[in-house]
């Protein structure tokens, strides 16, 4: 045997973050799809489909760091392009280019493939399934109301058991920035290089920490090390988003040089680093604000109304909307540490979590995005809301409790002729109930249908009894009365 051929025959391996999925799984996951997407439809979702390949540059202007720098980017293209890492950007692409711009609010269901560069789990691959909607050129409680009851709705409908559901508001933080004093290039930065800790800690918390450790920089050497928030991402990671923050100065420097160089110059007339202080304060109050509505709300309002008085608003708000919706107050946590995607989202946050005997699962997340087709380039409305599914990890949740969704595939026939001469009228049987929309099997040997009605072909089916199924002889019109009947 030659090198060639030995080396030709060796088993190739799964790419790492990757899994087949048999038969069996891949209908349990088709037809947990198609139920997530049914449910949808009911509330007025139409299905949108967007491609897997996008510029490079759509996610770098919004997704954060958390995202941009687990990019699957394509070489030899001639220019950036990557496989995507989740569906909202894409749609709002869609929704932005259109050629013309659709009635408003805009509701679409989506569902399709994505692809992050994230360390391998068994819980987490970096080719995964989102299924979710988006609802576009909508504001307000109602609107953001409706995105975590319909989401909540779907998972109840899939079988899910024993949910809750976390609710957040980054809009308070940004708020605050907002209202601190300091510019606004600044304020960008500072929300770009937080938003990966945020993703890595999943809370306010690691904002709390980013902001402590940008202080102890400032007030360091010139020559001090970067934070750590900072220094997780490389310069190219770091390049794309100056290049969209402050473009007027990143012209040949590299993302760390630019650091450095914001740093020199951040005079502001006053205090920079009291200003970090009291904002980093102000973020670990909020940080212990969590539990019931009723709990949080008047806590909310006595100490953050002054400092983010839109954001305590709305909050308040879609708490009552959600009541309307006829969500229980007691399966509803307010958690104001939730630092969820703070960098893409705007406002309010949420996420479904199951509980399992293995321990809670995440099964849904989302918000509100206001903003984000204006930084894509459009003068279109630009509010925007919506949710995803991981579709494995809510197959993962349901196999736990025990609920597994129940696949679609009819029982339909295995159709075999008896001897060579009846062939030709087994694939007429076959081809005359496919027309119907029975599934059937043609097959030469009957232990191929075990578990399914088994059609023995022996003759013409104009014959007077032609067929028998089960060793019980019928004929064609029974069959079909009976198929068509089921």
């Amino acid at each position: 045997m030659s090198i060639e051929t030995a080396a030709a025959e060796r088993p190739v391996d799964l790419v790492r973050g990757t899994r087949d999925w048999m038969p069996e799984e891949c209908a349990r996951l088709a037809s947990l799809e198609a139920l997530l997407l049914d449910r949808f439809a009911r509330a007025g979702y139409r299905p949108i489909r967007t491609p897997v390949l996008e510029f490079t540059e759509l996610h770098e202007r919004k997704s954060g760091a958390g995202i941009v720098a687990k990019l699957f980017e394509l070489t030899g293209t001639g220019q950036g392009v990557c496989l995507r890492p989740e569906l909202t950007a894409g749609i709002v692409r869609a929704y932005a280019t259109g050629p013309a711009a659709p009635p408003l609010p805009w509701r679409v269901s989506h569902s399709g493939p994505v692809f992050r560069y994230e360390t391998p789990r068994p819980d987490r691959l970096r080719e995964f399934q989102q299924v979710g909607v988006e609802r576009l050129g909508d504001a307000g409680p109602v609107a953001d109301a409706e995105a975590i009851w319909l989401a909540d709705w779907a998972a109840l409908e899939a079988g899910l058991k024993e949910t809750s559901i976390r609710v957040g508001h980054v809009g308070l933080i940004l708020e605050m920035l907002q209202r601190s004093g300091l510019p606004a290039p600044t304020r960008a930065a500072l929300v770009e290089m937080l938003s990966e800790a945020a993703t890595e800690g999943q809370n306010v918390q690691a904002l709390e920490q980013g902001l402590e450790q940008l202080a102890g920089w400032l007030q360091g050497a010139e020559g001090a090390d970067v934070p750590v928030a900072v220094e997780r991402v490389d310069d190219r990671g770091i390049d794309r988003l100056f290049r969209t923050l402050v473009p007027v100065i990143v012209g040949r420097r590299s993302g760390h040089e630019i650091i450095h160089r914001l740093r020199r110059k951040w005079d502001l007339g006053h205090d920079l680093l009291g200003v970090l202080e009291s904002v980093r304060s102000q973020v670990h109050a909020l940080a212990e604000l969590k539990g019931s509505p009723d709990a949080v709300l008047p806590r909310l309002e006595a100490d953050y109304a002054a400092l983010a008085p839109d954001s305590v608003a709305a909050l308040r708000a879609l708490v009552s909307a959600l009541r309307d919706y006829g969500i229980a107050p007691e399966r509803i946590t307010l958690d104001l540490g939730f630092g969820r995607g703070i960098g893409f989202y705007s406002q309010m946050v949420f996420e479904i979590t199951a509980q399992t005997p293995e321990g809670p699962v995440e099964v849904c997340g989302g918000g509100r995005y206001d903003g984000l087709a204006r930084v894509l380039g459009s003068d279109r409305d630009e509010r925007g809301v919506g949710f995803a599914f991981g579709l494995e990890r809510l197959g993962q949740a349901l196999d736990a409790q025990g609920s597994r969704v129940p696949c679609d595939e009819a029982q339909g026939y295995v159709v075999v002729p008896v001897g060579a001469e009846a062939f030709p009228h087994a694939v007429a049987l076959a081809r005359r109930l496919r027309a119907e929309g029975v599934r059937v099997v043609l097959d030469s040997e009957s232990k191929t249908g075990a578990g399914a009605p088994l059609v023995q072909v022996r003759g013409p089916l104009d014959a007077p009894s032609p067929l028998v199924v089960n060793g019980h002889e019928t004929t064609l019109a029974a069959l079909l009365r009976q198929a068509v009947g089921r």
